[in-house]
């Protein structure tokens, strides 16, 4: 058995930011693409800390956590512990090329690999929308915004309309 603890310290000032602080009328952003990550690039995580205090440094963060099990399973993580809902752009969130790949194997689609693989270590964060404007207006990390936050429900929205999502994705044993 391994067990390992990690302890730090914040920043003077500041707080952390929580799973918890996403709102209804907050837009939704990702630091990156999506999925694949089984083609190897979960052997070599990068998680993304600076990327984390940049964007705490320019804008206020209501809510944040990596992707770790899965976009859309992480998202619901986020919405559990705000009690709220989101609504994803299925045309927004950005599929890394490694997803494409596999879902020429797989059976699945890129998208789908974009929504439930794990291990891709982006962060989704949710931001009130005059700081979403900030950001288009100029990231200092580079940024996708894919969705908004709404009063209940997760939602995949495409040019067919509005379905309810399904997270997908790592599923802990917690038996």
């Amino acid at each position: 058995m391994v067990s390992v603890t990690v302890l730090g310290t914040m920043k003077s000032g500041r707080k952390p930011v929580l799973r918890s602080g996403a709102k209804p009328g907050d837009r939704v952003f990702v630091t990156g693409p999506c999925g694949g990550s089984i083609l190897d690039r979960h052997l070599s995580p990068t998680p993304r800390l600076r990327e984390a205090d940049r964007l705490a440094e320019f804008v206020e963060l209501h809510a944040m956590i990596d992707i770790s099990d899965g976009l859309s399973k992480d998202l619901s993580h986020m919405l559990v512990e705000s009690g709220c809902g989101a609504v994803l752009i299925a045309e927004r969130i950005p599929i890394h090329p490694d997803a494409v790949e596999l879902a020429r194997t797989s059976g699945k689609s890129p998208l789908s690999h974009a929504l439930g693989d794990g291990e891709d270590f982006e962060l989704i964060f949710t931001v009130s929308d005059a700081d979403a404007a900030k950001l288009r207006g100029g990231s200092p990390v580079p940024v996708f915004e894919i969705g908004e936050i709404v009063e209940s429900g997760l939602w995949l929205e495409t040019d067919g309309g509005r379905v309810p999502l399904v997270p997908t994705g790592w599923a802990h044993d917690v038996g």
